[in-house]
């Protein structure tokens, strides 16, 4: 598995050493680049802080929909940061958690605890923060017209920026290594963004 391997994602991000090398690819990738590091981190920075100002209204629908779920929406395999994740994370500078690779994909989440998730919503897998449960989603559209419409603008903006994030660390990666064909960036697998509707599909494995 070679530095190429690890640019087109074909790397698992599930095995912690493997999350190590990824992180060590994506900062020699950036090094040399002081320019796109630094555009980057202010792409990661307004992600950072458009997640941070629709925290408290999701946080308001969780609250009341989630302690009376008897199945546990926030499962474990859903708990690890993918390689879209790790770009921002890096340029966040923020540090990963610690994981453990004894936790069955289908158990609960390794980070939930008695009062919620232990990582900070900023700082969460993609798909761990934006995806809704069909309860959790009908609560959210009962909310008045002008504060849904205020958080789909806020999520469409979000996810533009996330790409634009990630479209520059992979020109970045190009102009290093040539031309790479990585997956698919996971943008629609929760909602149609443009629309500003919310599904409550989960990714597939």
């Amino acid at each position: 598995m070679d530095f190429r391997d690890i640019a087109a994602f074909k790397m698992s991000y599930k095995n912690n050493e493997n999350r190590k090398e990824i992180l060590r690819f994506i900062k020699d990738i950036l090094k040399a680049d002081a320019d796109g590091i630094k555009r980057l981190k202010e792409l990661a920075g307004e992600v950072c802080e458009l997640t941070e100002s629709v925290d408290p209204f999701i946080q308001q629908h969780t609250e009341a929909v989630c302690p009376d779920r008897r199945k546990v929406c926030c499962v474990n395999r859903h708990s690890y940061h993918e390689h879209e994740d790790l770009v921002y994370i890096y340029a966040l500078g923020e540090k990963l958690p610690s994981y453990s690779e004894d936790v069955g994909d289908r158990e609960p989440c390794q980070f939930l605890g008695g009062q919620g998730c232990a990582i900070r919503r900023t700082a969460r897998p993609y798909r761990c923060n934006w995806y809704f449960c069909a309860p959790l989603l009908e609560h959210i559209q009962g909310c008045a017209a002008a504060d849904y419409r205020k958080f789909t603008a806020s999520i469409q903006q979000l996810t533009g920026k996330r790409e634009s994030l990630l479209n520059e660390f992979l020109r970045i990666a190009e102009k290093r290594m040539g031309s790479l064909t990585p997956r698919p960036v996971l943008k629609e697998n929760y909602r149609d963004s443009r629309r500003g509707k919310f599904s409550n599909r989960t990714v597939p494995d």
